[in-house]
């Protein structure tokens, strides 16, 4: 299978013995910077191309996968966020996922629109590719996105959060998305809570900064265009190892585990032997809470 060597940004404690606990993203006290307590370290990562190759993820077993779907919803209305749209793709989505997946119930809780062009200022109503190795929820931020959509009476068995990511308008030609295959992880090495001192309106307080580990193994799908969906796991309550790995709630003896995938960390990167101008990349990412009963 072909391969890119690229750097990812791993994590790592300010000094070689600095804290390696209470790491925080800070975006209020001194806006409009964003502080962190914690180093962004480049690492020169070899990324392999899944376009041609035998390898075949599957969401619980590397913690993500590639569906062909394509959407029927106008493209540019969602590069627009138009609510109605938006409304139309999370019930056109929300389709596959019961499908792929088998589960009772999906809620959407957000939708985010990146975009990159080369040289051309940067539009403030759209995000830039996120070039940081992170997972989008810790567990104790999946449980308090759980808690927002159940209530008494509405008991389940299980629980996942999806992030569904998609190109928008025409293929990526840089800046992919590139994913960790979970099996090559070590969650309770390689995971640090960090806070998320951010404003009200983002509602989680914490996600997963990535320290490196050599076995890592990581791949993208090249060339990915708007008829082509991946999904990748944020938490999966089902997950073994991920809650051996945790402390507190997570721990503990429970008979509904099993070996799936758990989460999957995830970046953008810069291909250096890609294009490096015009347009380069714009993609909607919609996060959901899949529910089983």
């Amino acid at each position: 299978m072909a391969t890119v060597s690229s750097l990812l940004y791993y994590s790592a404690p300010l000094t070689p013995a600095g804290r390696d606990d209470d790491w925080c993203i800070d975006a209020l006290s001194r806006p409009p910077e964003v502080l962190f307590n914690f180093r962004k370290v480049a690492t020169e990562t070899v990324i392999t191309d899944l376009r041609e190759g035998a390898v075949l993820p599957e969401l619980d077993g590397m913690g993500f996968e590639r569906v062909v779907s394509p959407t029927r919803v106008d493209q540019r209305a969602l590069v627009e966020s138009s609510e109605a749209s938006l409304d139309l793709y999370r019930h056109e989505t929300a389709e596959l996922l019961r499908s792929l997946t088998g589960a009772d119930n999906v809620r959407f809780f957000d939708a985010t629109v990146r975009r990159e062009d080369a040289g051309a200022p940067h539009d403030a109503s759209h995000q830039s590719p996120h070039l940081r190795v992170h997972v989008d929820q810790s567990p104790k931020s999946a449980r308090a996105r759980a808690a927002d959509h159940t209530g008494p009476g509405r008991p389940f068995r299980r629980f996942q959060i999806i992030n569904i990511w998609r190109p928008l308008t025409g293929p990526v030609r840089n800046f992919p998305l590139a994913l960790c295959d979970y099996r090559s992880l070590d969650p309770a090495a390689d995971l640090v809570p960090t806070r998320l001192h951010f404003p009200a309106w983002l509602k989680d307080r914490e996600n997963y900064s990535v320290r490196h580990n050599p076995g890592h193994r990581w791949y993208y799908w090249g060339s990915l265009s708007p008829e082509e969906v991946i999904l990748f796991k944020c938490y999966d309550s089902a997950s073994r190892g991920l809650a051996l790995a945790g402390e507190g709630a997570e721990r503990g003896e429970r008979d509904d585990l099993t070996d799936v995938a758990g989460l999957c960390p995830h970046t953008a990167f810069f291909d250096e032997k890609g294009p490096a101008t015009g347009h380069l990349r714009t993609s909607l990412e919609m996060r959901a809470v899949l529910f089983y009963g």
